[in-house]
């Protein structure tokens, strides 16, 4: 795959799972992850190797007000840093689950943390132990999911 078609890829793998951006099932938050792992496996051409930091993945969570009302968020980020040109690009693609804010939210420590130097499995399992995606994988309360592609 290019970078500019990892957005598509994403979406592809999301809708081959029944998954569509907008509100989903609080059952299907897991679904959104493992199509994410699956995700990250699927090899770019025009990026940098792994080695060199060209290829990774952030997990992140915690509450935020960057949209306009306070908002819960879970997210995974494949980052991508182009190979060509003297001046390579840097481009994100956010798979994000929000929610609005709560007391319970609120509690939640924010934190992320990053795929390199990490095998894929280990990077998950570290993700997913973070306080906020632990709790988006238990809430019983259905999330709003965002995929997106950007230069940064």
């Amino acid at each position: 795959m290019l970078i500019e078609d990892s957005h598509t890829v994403l979406l592809t793998l999301l809708a081959e799972s029944g998954l569509t951006p907008g509100v989903i099932a609080s059952e299907q938050v897991r679904t959104v992850v493992d199509m994410f792992h699956r995700f990250v496996h699927v090899p770019v051409e025009d990026a940098a190797p792994l080695d060199e930091d060209g290829d990774g993945t952030l997990a992140q969570s915690g509450t935020s007000t960057w949209r306009g009302p306070r908002e819960f968020e879970a997210g995974l980020t494949r980052q991508f840093i182009e190979i060509a040109g003297r001046d390579p690009q840097m481009w994100q693609v956010h798979c994000t689950l929000r929610w609005d804010a709560s007391d319970e939210t609120d509690g939640l420590p924010s934190g992320g943390v990053w795929s390199l130097g990490k095998p894929w499995d280990v990077f998950f399992a570290e993700a997913m132990r973070l306080p906020g995606w632990a709790w988006a994988l238990e809430t019983p309360r259905p999330a709003t999911l965002h995929v997106a592609l950007e230069m940064v």
